[in-house]
């Protein structure tokens, strides 16, 4: 259906993809047993959730600023690159089209005499062009609060740049590119669910029971844990 390069990019973007969720499932299960449990609230309290939004923010900011930007070199793995790839070289797409998502390639098909007055021999070629355009837009569009708080934030601090990214911007990225990923997946493979592949993989049961564990004693907390360098793992026997 498409070629080796597209495939091994698709696949590519599928792990980067499972890696957003898996940091934003993880993220949101802290956060909701922080919000649910006010004895966690408060200052110092807090801090320790504080930073965890911090680090869920830089982290997917800059996975999203990989994937959906719109600077990217030869190689890379980028969503964006991918739509390129077959914006250049549709292939086969188009049975694709009709049969997964009709009502897309019926627009796509209605716009085609609306701009060349007939429809000419190969027009599924423009056709699928049309479909893969309105993706690409949609995917830089959706990510571009998220990317430009990576740029000005996580990547290069830059104390004067206005930046108004939300939570709720992360999330649309995140969203954005979980579906175009099914979708292409679903075009050129087989259908795949990514959060529920995510989950089977990467959270097997009871990764959540640590949360009901006493993590520290006074003992432990009085010592020097932020200065304590972590241990050599080189020089550790085997």
């Amino acid at each position: 259906m498409i070629d080796n390069e597209a495939a091994r990019l698709l696949r590519d973007i599928r792990e980067e993809v499972i890696g957003l969720l898996f940091n934003r499932y993880v993220f949101r299960t802290h956060q909701e047993i922080v919000r649910q449990n006010p004895s966690l609230q408060g200052r110092p309290r807090i801090i320790f959730a504080q930073w965890g939004w911090t680090v869920y923010a830089v982290a997917n900011s800059i996975g999203v600023r990989r994937l959906a930007g719109e600077s990217f070199k030869d190689g890379e793995v980028n969503l964006v690159r991918l739509l390129d790839l077959l914006i250049r070289n549709p292939a086969n797409l188009w049975p694709r089209f009709e049969e997964c998502y009709p009502d897309e390639a019926v627009s796509a098909r209605t716009a085609i005499p609306a701009k060349s007055r007939n429809l000419e021999s190969g027009w599924e070629v423009g056709a699928c062009k049309r479909l893969l355009c309105e993706d690409r837009t949609r995917l830089i569009n959706a990510a571009k609060k998220a990317s430009r708080f990576a740029n000005k934030r996580a990547a290069h601090s830059v104390p004067g740049a206005e930046v108004s990214t939300s939570f709720s911007d992360l999330d649309q990225a995140i969203d954005t590119l979980v579906q175009l990923t099914e979708k292409y997946t679903r075009l050129t493979e087989n259908d795949i669910e990514l959060l529920q592949e995510m989950k089977s993989r990467k959270l097997p049961e009871g990764w959540d029971s640590i949360f009901l564990e006493a993590w520290a004693t006074p003992e432990v907390l009085a010592l020097n844990l932020g200065e304590t360098r972590p241990p050599d793992k080189k020089r550790r026997p085997r």
